[in-house]
């Protein structure tokens, strides 16, 4: 069955896209910019939980660390109580073989009569004897005696102070220990504030900048940049001098023409992206005005034409924001003219914003297959590339696993930067062309109408066709039964050769 699109519901379609325009209001920061922010946000997210979990787990260490040292000093305390109840009690042991010394010391001090000390009065008494020789023995066996015990008594005491001294050195150095551990804790409980902090504000910046998320009409991918514009068409350069291009990768869709002596050109369509530079700007053509009249009224941006093409580009409804109306938004390189043409695309959109710029918002071109679906369409074969020849140009495309490698007159087709166009869907459109009523030896790509269309797709090829019944609608990919053909998200490049310039490699 098919599916063509009908004027009422095109009608709705572009009353909707306004009505969409209206809403959003808030102009999203650049794509690019934004989602390497975003991943530097999550990159840093990530560290920071990290970090917290092993602060975490070093707060935990610690706690325990300071139950181990109260423990351990209320132990250490208590011991030095129990080592000074010893020293308390052998200080009083030692009072009794002390005071026998003394009064051993007494009697030998009066005068040898040992009958006025009473201790030895006691001794003689429980010898039964008077006998001066025996008393003498026994006081000086008792003295001896008395002695020993007071030595004993003073090591015991000395070693208790040492015990003691020890004991108190394990206390010093349990609460050096305590306030290291809790100044630890301390300091890691701030640091810990300090990331939940930083980690809020973080994830707060990630919803924010997430929330400005869109699907991009013409890719299907995210991006961060204004989807209430329109789209914004480029006219650039494809001769050998004018290689390599500025900004070719950042558009959404690059259609590629055949123009004079079997040269191309492309027509560079920009939405979803705002690259800082776009060039060599080139002339128009007169098959641009139906090619990209399907973006919508869309801004239109080139170096010029001849009298015939502008005034047919007056008539169309592409609102011209060329260099020819607008010199001030373009400027020249080093490079050799007319090679060297080169502009803004944001300039161009913020000049473009003006009420006097009926542009509109572009319609969708392709419908996008989630990653894994299978291709669609009626004709599907494996697909290693193809090879187009437009004449004095020649281009292949070969699949390397996740995109399509362009190449041109056999050298690999790269942009300013050196980063190779690599788009993830190729479609070669088969286009008949006639000769442009501006100039006899230009050629007119016919984009009205229908004609084979090859869809490259996850290293797969579905041959079907195009078709558009009239210039301000959207050209429609279709298999044998009228379906959409189903393309992945990413950019794509639409190579425009005749019938008989395309081969498709297995």
């Amino acid at each position: 069955m098919e599916h063509s699109m009908s004027r009422s519901r095109f009608t709705l379609l572009i009353l909707s896209s306004f009505a969409v325009a209206a809403a959003l209001t808030t102009a999203a920061p650049a794509t690019g910019q934004t989602e390497a922010e975003i991943g530097s946000l999550e990159v840093r997210r990530d560290e920071i939980a990290d970090e917290l979990a092993s602060i975490d787990a070093d707060l935990g260490t610690t706690e325990n660390e300071l139950s181990s040292l109260d423990t351990k000093l209320t132990n250490a305390r208590v011991t030095i109580e129990l080592i000074a109840d010893d020293f308390e009690r052998a200080v009083d042991e030692r009072r009794e073989p002390a005071a026998t010394r003394v009064e051993m010391a007494i009697v030998g001090f009066t005068n040898g009569d040992p009958r006025q000390n009473a201790l030895v009065t006691e001794v003689l008494a429980l010898q039964g004897s008077d006998e001066n020789v025996r008393a003498r023995e026994l006081y000086s066996a008792a003295i001896d005696d008395a002695q020993r015990r007071l030595e004993a008594a003073d090591e015991h005491l000395r070693r208790i102070a040492d015990d003691l001294e020890d004991a108190r050195v394990v206390v010093d150095e349990l609460v050096a220990a305590q306030i290291s551990t809790e100044s630890r804790r301390t300091e890691l409980g701030q640091r810990r504030a300090e990331l939940a902090v930083e980690l809020e504000e973080t994830i707060a910046r990630i919803d924010l900048l997430r929330s400005l998320e869109n699907t991009a009409v013409l890719t299907g991918l995210t991006t961060f940049d204004d989807p209430s514009r329109p789209a914004l068409a480029i006219k650039i350069d494809n001769v050998r001098t004018a290689r390599p291009q500025a900004g070719i990768n950042d558009a959404d869709i690059v259609y590629v023409e055949e123009v004079e002596g079997g040269l191309t050109r492309f027509a560079a369509v920009f939405h979803s992206t705002t690259p800082a530079e776009v060039g060599p700007v080139r002339s128009m053509r007169t098959g641009d005005f139906d090619l990209l009249g399907q973006f919508n009224a869309p801004l239109f941006s080139s170096s010029g034409g001849n009298r015939i093409t502008r005034r047919l580009l007056g008539e169309s409804t592409l609102v011209d924001i060329g260099a020819a109306t607008h010199g001030s938004l373009y400027y020249r390189t080093s490079r050799r003219a007319p090679h060297n043409l080169f502009t803004n695309p944001g300039n161009l959109w913020a000049e473009g914003r003006g009420e006097e710029y009926p542009a509109g918002l572009p319609l969708p071109i392709f419908r996008f297959r989630a990653p894994g679906d299978p291709l669609s369409g009626t004709r599907v074969d494996a697909a290693s590339g193809v090879d187009l020849d437009y004449g004095q140009t020649t281009v292949s495309y070969s699949w390397n696993g996740s995109s399509w490698d362009r190449s041109q007159d056999g050298s690999p087709t790269v942009d300013t930067d050196g980063v190779r166009v690599s788009p993830t869907t190729l479609v070669v459109q088969i286009t008949s062309y006639t000769v442009s009523i501006a100039d006899q030896a230009s050629p007119e790509a016919i984009s009205v109408g229908r004609g084979d269309a090859w869809i490259l797709s996850d290293g797969q090829i579905s041959r079907g066709f195009w078709r558009r019944e009239e210039a301000d609608q959207p050209i429609e990919y279709v298999d044998a039964n009228g379906n959409f053909i189903e393309i992945l998200p990413g950019r794509t490049w639409v190579e425009m050769p005749r019938a008989d310039g395309a081969v498709w490699r297995s």
